[in-house]
C-alpha cells in the first residue's frame, strides 16, 4: 500500500494548514476593497470597459438572500424567513435593480453581451413560482434568454419537487446546482441540514431536462470522518452528477454567529481533513471525473473538461467557467461585480439596499481598481490555482515584462516550497510536484505574489494605514 503523503509530511503540513490565508477566488480579496468607491465609480468603469468592447462576455449574476432554514455551516449571506411579503418584496427591488442597470446602460447607448445568467444565495429555489416568473419575467424583458449559453440556479433541494424543476426547465432554466454538503445523516444534523439521500435521488428523475447537474460538497464538516465521508462519496458517483465543487469548509465564528451552533469537538482534525483530499482526488479520478482547478471535478463530456484540458478555465468570484467569460454583473444585496481590472460590491444591509434602489442609486458600498502591476498578479494566481503551474513566457508575452527579473523578490520566496518538496522551479517555469500534496500550498504559492496582502497584515500588526492605487 503507497505511503500517506499527509502521514509522512504531517508535521510540516499541519504547521501551514493553520496559517489563515486568502481564497483568492478575486485579487484583491473583497476585504480589501474600498469603501470610498461609489456607484457613480460603478457607472464610470462601464462607459469606461463596456463603451470601448461592446462585445466583451458577461454573466449576470443575481443573488436572492433568503432561506428556509439556518444552516450552521454556511458563510454566504442569507437571512431566514418564512414571511412570504418579505420574499415578494426582495423580488421587487431585484427587478427594480435590474432596470436601474438597463437603463443605464441604454442612456449611454452601451449594449451589454450577457451569455450566461446565475441565480444564487441563499436559496433561489425558496422563492414560489409567481415570484420566480415575476423574476424571469424581468430579466428576458432585457436579454434573450433562449440565445444564453447557459441559465443556472442554486438548489436548496428541501425547497423544491418535481413540478417545481419541470417548470425551471420551461423557463429557460439550463443547469441545476444541488446544495448536498453531506450525504451521511449524522453529518446532516450536525449542520442543520436533514436532506435524505432518497430526495436527491427522486429530484434526480427530472435531471433529462438540464444540460447539466452540480453538486456542491463540503469536506472537513464536524462529525465527518473519512470513513463516513468515503460512503458518501461512493452514493454521490452513483448519483453521477455532471460536475462537483468539493470545497474544505470555512469556518468563522468570529464573524457568522451561527458557526458557533458547531462544537470544536466534533469537527475532524487538520490532519483528518487532509487525508480526506487525499481520499477524495485519486477516488474521482479512478470514477471518471476530471479534476478542475483546485477543487472542483467534471466528468469528461462536460465543456468545463476539455476546458481545463485546453487550458480555457477561467477562476472567478462565482467559480469556474469554462473560458467565455471573465466577467460577472452582479444584482442584489452582498453581490459582487468583476468587471475587467475593477470589482465592486454591493451593500449588506437590507434597509441599505432598499433606501438606496428607491433613490435610483446602484447600491455599491465597496470597490477596487486594480493597476497593471494587480492585474500581472492576479493572472499568475489564476495560473497557480487552476494549473497548478506558471509558465512565465505566458506572463511575459501578455504584459511584456521579463518575468525572472520582474519578480525575482517573488521567485526567491518560492525556494521556501522546493525545499519543502512542494514545487520544482527553473528558470522557465514553477509547477506543483504532487497534485495531492500540492494541494494544501495553493493558497500559500499565491499569497507570494500578493503585495496587497503583505500590506494588509503589515498594517494591522502596525496600525499603519495600506497604501492603495
Amino acid at each position: 500500500m503507497e505511503e500517506s503523503v499527509v502521514m509522512k509530511n504531517a508535521e510540516t503540513l499541519e504547521k501551514y494548514l493553520k496559517i489563515r490565508s486568502f481564497y483568492y477566488t478575486a485579487f484583491p480579496s473583497p476585504g480589501l476593497w474600498l469603501e470610498e468607491f461609489t456607484g457613480e465609480d460603478y457607472k464610470n468603469a462601464f462607459r469606461e470597459v463596456l463603451s470601448r468592447n461592446l462585445d466583451r462576455p458577461l454573466q449576470l449574476y443575481i443573488h436572492f438572500p433568503f432561506c428556509q432554514q439556518q444552516c450552521w455551516y454556511c458563510q454566504c449571506y442569507q437571512i431566514v424567513t418564512k414571511d412570504d411579503s418579505k420574499i415578494r418584496k426582495m423580488v421587487e427591488y431585484l427587478c427594480k435593480e435590474i432596470d436601474l442597470l438597463f437603463d443605464f446602460f441604454y442612456k449611454n447607448s452601451i449594449k451589454p453581451n450577457f451569455i450566461e445568467a446565475h441565480l444564487g444565495g441563499g436559496s433561489p429555489s425558496y422563492m414560489n413560482i409567481d415570484a420566480f416568473d415575476c423574476l424571469i419575467d424581468k430579466i428576458k424583458s432585457y436579454i434573450d434568454i433562449e440565445k444564453l449559453s447557459e441559465f443556472a440556479i442554486e438548489i436548496d433541494p428541501r425547497t423544491v419537487n418535481k413540478e417545481k424543476l419541470k417548470h425551471y426547465h420551461e423557463r429557460g432554466i439550463t443547469r441545476i446546482s444541488f446544495g448536498i454538503q453531506d450525504i451521511d445523516p449524522e453529518v446532516q444534523v450536525a449542520i442543520n441540514r436533514i436532506q435524505p439521500v432518497e430526495l436527491i435521488e427522486e429530484l434526480l428523475q427530472m435531471r433529462h431536462l438540464f444540460a447539466g447537474v452540480n453538486f456542491d460538497l463540503i469536506h472537513g464538516l464536524p462529525k465527518q470522518t473519512r470513513k463516513l465521508l468515503k460512503r458518501s462519496l461512493e452514493r454521490v458517483v452513483r448519483l453521477s452528477p455532471d460536475r462537483i465543487a468539493f470545497s474544505i469548509l470555512g469556518h468563522r465564528p468570529d464573524i457568522f454567529k451561527h458557526n458557533r451552533q458547531i462544537k470544536e469537538e466534533d469537527f475532524p482534525s487538520l490532519i483528518e481533513r487532509a487525508r480526506m483530499w487525499e481520499d477524495a482526488l485519486p477516488f474521482f479520478l479512478e470514477n471518471g471525473y476530471s479534476r478542475i482547478g483546485m477543487d472542483h471535478f467534471a466528468k469528461p463530456t462536460d465543456e468545463l473538461a476539455e476546458a481545463q484540458l485546453n487550458k480555457k478555465v477561467y477562476r472567478n468570484i462565482m467559480g469556474y467557467s469554462p473560458g467565455k467569460f471573465e466577467d460577472t454583473i452582479a444584482i442584489g444585496p452582498s453581490g459582487m461585480t468583476r468587471l475587467a481590472n475593477y470589482y465592486f460590491g454591493n451593500v449588506y444591509d437590507m434597509t441599505s439596499y432598499y433606501e438606496m434602489i428607491d433613490k435610483g442609486k446602484f447600491p455599491i458600498v465597496r470597490g477596487y481598481r486594480l493597476n497593471r502591476d494587480q492585474m500581472i498578479r492576479r493572472d499568475i494566481m489564476n495560473l497557480i490555482m487552476l494549473y497548478y503551474e506558471v509558465e512565465y513566457a505566458v506572463i511575459e508575452r501578455k504584459y511584456d515584462i521579463n518575468f525572472n527579473e520582474y519578480f525575482a523578490e517573488e521567485i526567491k520566496a518560492l525556494d521556501e516550497f522546493v525545499q519543502l518538496d512542494v514545487i520544482d522551479i527553473t528558470e522557465h517555469n514553477f509547477a506543483i510536484k504532487h497534485p495531492v500534496y500540492g494541494y494544501y500550498y495553493l493558497r500559500h504559492l499565491c499569497a507570494i505574489f500578493d503585495n496587497l496582502g503583505r500590506d494588509y497584515k503589515h498594517s494591522v500588526e502596525t496600525g499603519v494605514k495600506m497604501k492603495t492605487v
